[in-house]
């Protein structure tokens, strides 16, 4: 018997039980169509997250407190275990912008609280930091000004808005010169934001810019700051600029480093290429620890389809039997049963990868909504290989037992089987 035979007996046969085969590959395609979806959306968050960090200039140089750790390697995962490193002060930004490599030098510090204007009550995130964060962001004030130097060094209790705050506070009035309440500190309003959107599942609109001596004493009670960002003056010098940042921290935190041993170091050094590279690295990984957990359902599958397949062999004992006598080989038999396998799980493949482009779609939609983020579609050509590659695998892995199975009856047997 020839394959296209057997492929048309095969198909005969799955179209005779409609529904148990459908039930057959419900599990591939929920499995296949988790695993398209979570590396649809893994691969969407990587383009989005690092397309924002790149948008943020390619020349900037971030500062981190924290001694180096392979496998902690971002503020982020600090932020998280709620460990603040001390290591980092306002007059270590100071000496990095004296560094001849660097353009600018913006130190941070990040905080929560409600700020209060007459009846409106609103939960905010305030930064504090220095005029250079503008000029490094290259973001611009569109109403008013921006805070000046001698209001960093005053602790002036002035704020810059957001541009969604600046219209949940004060609608179509003007906000400048108004009076706010942020942790019961008043500040005066001196300038609104251009809108800026989300960068790291963060509301830029929705923070509101202080002075960072202020937000230190008045608002947080620190002296230290979270982390600094540096602007080298040119791509062809960043390198030369990380390397002098280190040795200069060094000798200011007093380290003593010579063989240039990063975990010796109280602090992190990471150019904006670095930075994208290791943030598309944590999501990559991440991506792939959800699609592992995904695989699991086309396990499950797997076996559904060996025991479906297993039972359709004995209610079809007799047709076996019959195909046998009048000539039917044991590889057509196997074949025959297998190619059923194969097509059931090829059918529910092309579902689940069809499913899983559409839940991509859909779930970018919604996670863009909630995050406030313009989140990209993104199909990966290897997910959609992956997910039928993978249908055909199981349908094959599992599909051998029962086709070896129905090939080994013996005719006779096979005919007078009730």
């Amino acid at each position: 018997m020839n394959f296209l035979y057997l492929f048309k007996t095969a198909v005969v046969g799955l179209k005779t039980n409609k529904v148990r085969s459908f039930l057959t590959i419900l599990g591939i395609i929920i499995g296949i169509a988790a695993v398209v979806a979570m590396m649809s959306l893994g691969a969407g968050a990587q383009h989005l997250i690092v397309g924002q960090i790149t948008s943020m200039g390619s020349n900037n140089i971030f500062i981190e407190p924290g001694s180096f750790d392979p496998k902690k390697t971002s503020m982020m995962e600090a932020m998280m275990e709620g460990i603040e490193v001390k290591t980092l002060k306002v007059s270590d930004a100071e000496a990095i912008e004296k560094l001849p490599e660097i353009e600018e030098a913006a130190p941070f510090v990040l905080g929560t609280g409600k700020v209060i204007y007459r009846d409106i009550n609103k939960k905010i995130t305030f930064m504090g930091t220095t005029p250079a964060a503008h000029i490094i962001e290259g973001t611009e004030v569109i109403v008013g000004r921006d805070f000046t130097d001698q209001e960093v060094k005053s602790q002036a209790r002035v704020a810059i808005l957001g541009y969604d705050i600046a219209h949940d506070l004060f609608k179509d009035d003007d906000p400048i010169g108004k009076t706010i309440r942020i942790k019961r500190t008043n500040f005066r309003v001196i300038g609104v934001l251009e809108k800026r959107g989300s960068q790291a599942f963060m509301n830029l609109d929705d923070n509101i810019y202080v002075p960072i001596t202020t937000a230190q004493k008045l608002l947080l009670g620190v002296d230290h700051v979270r982390w600094i960002v540096a602007k080298a003056k040119s791509k062809d010098v960043i390198n030369e600029a990380v390397d002098d940042i280190r040795v200069l921290l060094r000798e200011r935190h007093n380290i003593y480093n010579p063989e240039g041993d990063l975990t010796k170091d109280d602090f992190r050094v990471m150019s904006q290429v670095e930075a994208s590279q290791t943030l598309g690295s944590v999501l990559g990984i991440f991506t792939l620890f959800l699609s592992s957990i995904a695989a699991i359902a086309l396990v499950v599958g797997g076996i559904g389809i060996m025991n479906i397949m297993l039972v359709s062999v004995t209610e079809r004992t007799k047709e076996i039997g019959l195909r046998k006598a009048v000539g039917a080989r044991k590889k057509d038999i196997l074949y025959q049963f297998l190619i059923e396998a194969v097509v059931l799980t090829l059918i529910g493949g092309i579902i689940g990868v069809v499913l899983g482009i559409f839940g991509s779609f859909f779930g970018g939609i919604v996670l863009g909504k909630m995050l406030h983020m313009q989140w990209k579609f993104f199909i990966s050509f290897k997910a959609i290989v992956l997910g039928v590659g993978v249908a055909v695998i199981v349908g094959l892995v599992f599909g051998i037992y029962p086709a070896r199975r129905a090939s080994q009856l013996s005719p006779i047997e096979a005919l007078r089987y009730e």
